[in-house]
């Protein structure tokens, strides 16, 4: 009973961490020390702390997009939540109509909508919830909002990303030879 305790309890401290946009993020290349990613700075759960959404680096990335995890704000540390697949420039965040929930394992904060790009013409386009301790599957459809796409498509695109409910930072990390990052505003 012990054992299991002792587990429960490491398992706890590894998904809380400092902020881990604050800790460069090694290359596997070996050309430089240090790779590059973005981060979204948002309050998804609306308890007036902000939560991060911290991308892998680029070897995780194609032309859809990348690999993000997502972290809750809790106390000192932030909570590992789950992982969305994202393009850095196709995200909008609305609130959860479940994040008053009473149920925790209902409870849903944030719904994180995401266009992932797979022609000219059309890509997915859906959602991932974020819970507590858990991030949902995306939930998709196609859509058809590129140049051979549809006015219906472009509509929807447009009034998804053109302005997020919940507002967001989007940053993109710069690391010195010392491991050091800093955030700066994406353009």
């Amino acid at each position: 009973m012990k054992t299991v305790a002792l587990l429960l309890l490491l398992a706890a401290l590894r998904a809380a961490a400092a902020d881990p946009s604050s800790e460069p993020l090694k290359t596997e290349d070996g050309e430089k020390k240090f790779a590059e990613r973005w981060r979204v700075i948002a309050d998804l759960d609306q308890d007036g702390n902000d939560d991060l959404i911290l991308s892998g680096g680029p070897q995780t990335f194609g032309k859809a997009g990348g690999h993000w995890t997502v972290y809750l704000h809790r106390g000192d540390s932030f909570n590992t939540a789950g992982e969305i697949f994202a393009h850095p420039k196709a995200i909008s965040i609305e609130p959860d109509h479940d994040r008053s929930s009473q149920d925790p394992g209902s409870r849903r904060f944030a719904r994180i909508w995401v266009y992932l790009h797979s022609s000219g013409r059309e890509g997915l386009f859906g959602y991932h919830r974020v819970g507590e301790n858990t991030v949902d599957e995306l939930q998709k459809l196609d859509l058809y909002p590129g140049d051979g796409g549809t006015d219906l498509g472009r509509a929807i695109y447009k009034a998804t990303f053109e302005k997020s409910p919940i507002p967001f930072k989007l940053e993109y990390s710069s690391t010195d030879e010392q491991g050091k990052v800093t955030w700066s505003k994406a353009e």
